[in-house]
């Protein structure tokens, strides 16, 4: 049971409720010993009573009960160790007094199971004390049995009575002993219960940064093997072009790295510049239009210029291999983007170009960059051969790694509309600003 509260905060209460229960009961015992004390002076004073004898030990036994109430109440309300010490002390010279004044007045042979001092030593056994946990709690309890035992064993020593152990005050113990008992076990299967619930908990968390690991390093594999073999196909017959090499080696020497399936910003070895120094040109760079037809055909400068950013290579492998990429919009919306962000978002739109080169069958596509409502989108659109989405096989990584899982784990979503021939369009959408 944890009445609607977390598991660790619900131990603590109900701890902390069992002992307010015993505490309670100690208050009734002390309370019903009050009566019958109150009740016997006021028989004393009766004109039948017995004298003067009889009403002193009554008031003598009303302020012992008293004095431990009293200090039964400070615990309670401050629950501190040298209150607890105190009480059980009091408690102690309470049960003390009792069975002296009991076994004095000669109407007893025996005070064990005399009501007042059974009630008394009751209430000395349900002190509870500081601290919570059900083996506090019992200590406390066996602390407080062992005391009323030994001042009831000495107040009888004294007055030259025999001794008997208290029923009751014994049948009060094994009540809390067994209360406190079912409490520890119920706490311990919760405690287990939570261990296999964070364990459980652990492992998701490891599966899903695994399978995040594993979707990156699948996409960034995908995307590097692909381009490269496109630039080496449109590359011709003939030695490879010194700069394909360098852009090779480059990304080989990430690939065989330690970190080869991270975000890697910044190219290394071989004084290579940064990823990030080639920008995404817009419509309306000279660079950008080509003599034969005007149009805003984007190329990213040298064809294979070390680690740009995915976008712009692309942009220079769909160049060489003929396609004229038209791109309108805002571009520099992409800016605006988290890095980790902006890299997921054009290496999904690269992809979608290499895919234009391979299988469209077409001369020419166009990207479409739309900034607005805390989004950035991006189409790309093809009037090429285009394919049935559905048909594409489960284990062919372009569609459903490179591009929809790169755009799904930032956050943002994939669509792809395409029918065979009359083209295909993605439309690409990531939340703006950092994540």
């Amino acid at each position: 049971m944890t009445l609607g509260l977390p598991e660790h905060l619900a131990r603590e209460s109900l701890s902390r409720a069992l002992a307010r229960a015993g505490q309670c009961a100690a208050a009734v015992c002390l309370a019903a010993a009050l009566v019958l004390t109150i009740a016997s002076a006021v028989a004393a004073s009766a004109p039948t009573g017995e004298g003067p004898d009889r009403q002193r030990a009554a008031l003598a036994a009303t302020v012992l009960l008293s004095v431990q109430a009293l200090l039964l109440y400070l615990v309670a309300r401050y629950e501190t160790v040298t209150l607890t010490v105190m009480a059980l002390v009091g408690g102690t010279a309470a049960v003390f007094g009792l069975t002296v004044l009991l076994l004095a007045s000669g109407d007893v042979d025996s005070a064990a199971d005399n009501a007042l001092v059974a009630l008394s030593r009751a209430a000395l056994v349900l002190v509870g004390g500081a601290g919570i946990g059900s083996g506090i709690a019992i200590t406390w309890a066996v602390l407080g049995w062992g005391l009323g035992e030994a001042a009831a064993f000495l107040g009888a020593t004294v007055i030259g009575a025999p001794w008997a152990p208290s029923l009751p005050a014994l049948a009060v113990l094994t009540i809390v002993i067994i209360a406190r008992t079912f409490d520890a076990a119920a706490r311990r299967a919760v405690d287990r219960r939570e261990t296999a619930l964070h364990r459980a908990s652990q492992q998701t968390r490891e599966l899903t940064i695994r399978h995040d690991y594993e979707l990156r390093a699948i996409a960034r594999l995908h995307d590097t093997a692909l381009s490269h073999l496109i630039s080496i196909a449109t590359a011709g017959s003939g030695a490879v072009d010194e700069r394909l090499r360098s852009a090779i080696r480059s990304d080989l020497s990430l690939i065989v790295g330690r970190d080869w399936a991270g975000d890697h910003t910044e190219a290394h070895g071989d004084g290579l510049p940064p990823r990030t120094g080639a920008a995404v040109p817009s419509a309306a760079s000279p660079s950008s239009r080509t003599p034969a037809d005007g149009a805003a055909a984007v190329g990213p400068g040298p064809a294979f210029r070390a680690s740009p950013p995915p976008l712009a290579e692309a942009l220079g492998i769909a160049r060489d291999a003929g396609v004229a990429v038209h791109v309108a919009g805002s571009p520099a919306a992409l800016e605006t983007l988290a890095p980790a962000r902006r890299d997921a978002l054009e290496a999904a739109v690269a992809q979608c170009l290499i895919n234009v080169v391979r299988h469209a069958g077409v001369d020419e596509a166009e990207v479409a960059v739309d900034p607005g409502d805390g989004e950035v989108t991006v189409v790309v659109i093809d009037g090429g051969a285009g394919f049935d989405p559905d048909a594409v096989p489960d284990d062919r990584i372009g569609l459903r790694t490179s591009i929809r899982g790169r755009i799904e784990q930032e956050g943002g979503t994939a669509r792809i509309w395409s029918r065979p021939g009359v083209g295909t369009t993605v439309v690409l959408t990531v939340p703006d600003g950092a994540r």
